[in-house]
């Protein structure tokens, strides 16, 4: 599969074709060297195939956003307050969370050796990189799914400083439920990632890109083709794409990728076979649910629940996820892990009476002690944790 790959990102928005033409707006006016200024590189960046290239402007807005100190921020003068600010909170998210959770992967060998493989697949996840990483650190493929709009990177050479302080304070306010409780709110997101220059999750992303210690290689918009390809998409159509192909350097130099693509991913959608033929396209994948709406509950979403079941070798999940039923067929084995005996009052019809009766099973939950606490059941104080190996 032909991959061509958005290398700058800068102006209103300036593109890079993948012919070598000019560069366009979205008013498809060209822009000439001297208005592209110091904040572009070459776009040569596409023939690069030096695995430790970075694209060092891309990377300076990451690490602009994640309030690390970066060339842009200096050259800016930027106020050091955020980054302090961002350090202290993002400490605790990491000692609380990231930390304990990739322990715990480790501790457990959560994924053996003869379930590893390339890629994720993380339906209904909205911009959650961050736990995407600690659970699956190894896999070179993270593909998010969610309702909202993958967005664009604005102009920041036009923003003033206090332009810059407003965009990114948003970013990290927009971050703090999933960081305090392990989740994103549906409803503060279709707020917080449709203002008009935090416009969707890549602001997100390249937040939790930067501060788990990444460098950005390439941005690549893109759409999903009727043959289950991928198109890339210029001028005016990235500001309507529905994905976006985050190409990232790890601090031990491996190249990985970070595919987020806005998706109904109910039965009605009638374009979702194709969205799974791509998928299926990266070969063998791991799956993720967590804090997932108990949408696999239900009839409408039988399509994503039945491609889950079928196509991943293993999942992790909390109870929000595929229902437990699912798993007591004999094609799977089965580790539980912390506490399940209810769920929030507005979940209340989702409650899993078999779930609880397997939890209270000694030969089927390994452990009722859990280092991290993630998902709706934060509210009582409880964690509970679902991995399923296909046999």
């Amino acid at each position: 599969m032909k991959k061509v790959f958005l290398s700058v990102l800068t102006g209103t928005l300036i593109f890079a074709s993948c012919n070598g033409t000019s560069a366009k707006t979205p008013e498809n006016k060209s822009i000439s060297s001297k208005e592209k200024g110091d904040s572009i590189l070459s776009t040569k960046s596409n023939s690069i195939k030096d695995s430790i290239y970075i694209d060092s402007f891309l990377t300076d807005i990451s690490k602009t956003i994640g309030g690390i100190d970066n060339n842009f921020a200096k050259k800016r003068k930027l106020a050091i307050a955020f980054d302090n600010h961002v350090d202290v909170e993002y400490a605790n998210f990491d000692k609380s969370k990231i930390n304990p959770i990739k322990s715990w992967v480790n501790e457990r060998s959560l994924v053996p050796v003869e379930k590893k493989c390339n890629t994720l697949f993380y339906p209904l996840a909205g911009a959650d990189f961050a736990y995407a990483n600690a659970f699956f650190k190894d896999v070179e493929n993270y593909i998010l799914v969610g309702l909202e709009k993958p967005g664009y990177l604005p102009n920041y050479n036009s923003f003033n400083n206090n332009a810059i302080e407003s965009y990114r304070s948003h970013i990290f306010n927009s971050l703090g439920v999933s960081m305090r409780s392990g989740f994103f709110v549906t409803k503060k997101m279709k707020v917080h990632f449709n203002q008009k220059i935090v416009n969707g999750t890549i602001h997100s992303l390249l937040f939790y890109l930067a501060r788990s210690g990444n460098k950005i290689r390439k941005i690549n918009h893109f759409k999903i083709q009727d043959d289950a390809t991928l198109k890339t998409t210029n001028g005016n159509e990235i500001m309507q794409s529905p994905g976006v192909e985050i190409e990232f350097l790890t601090p031990d130099n491996k190249v990985k990728h970070l595919y987020y693509y806005s998706f109904d991913l109910s039965n009605n959608n009638p374009k979702i076979d194709n969205l799974f033929k791509w998928v299926s396209s990266f070969g063998e994948h791991h799956a993720m649910l967590k804090a997932a709406s108990y949408l696999n509950s239900n009839s409408f979403f039988s399509k994503t629940r039945n491609y889950i079941l079928s196509s991943s070798n293993m999942l992790v999940q909390d109870d929000s996820g595929i229902p437990y039923k699912y798993f007591v067929d004999g094609k799977w084995n089965i580790n539980l892990y912390g506490v399940y005996k209810r769920v929030l009052p507005i979940f209340r019809s989702y409650i899993q009476r078999d779930m609880i009766a397997a939890y209270n099973d000694s030969t089927k939950l390994v452990t009722s002690n859990l280092p991290f606490g993630i998902g709706y059941n934060t509210a009582f104080g409880e964690t509970n944790i679902q991995v399923f190996y296909k046999k």
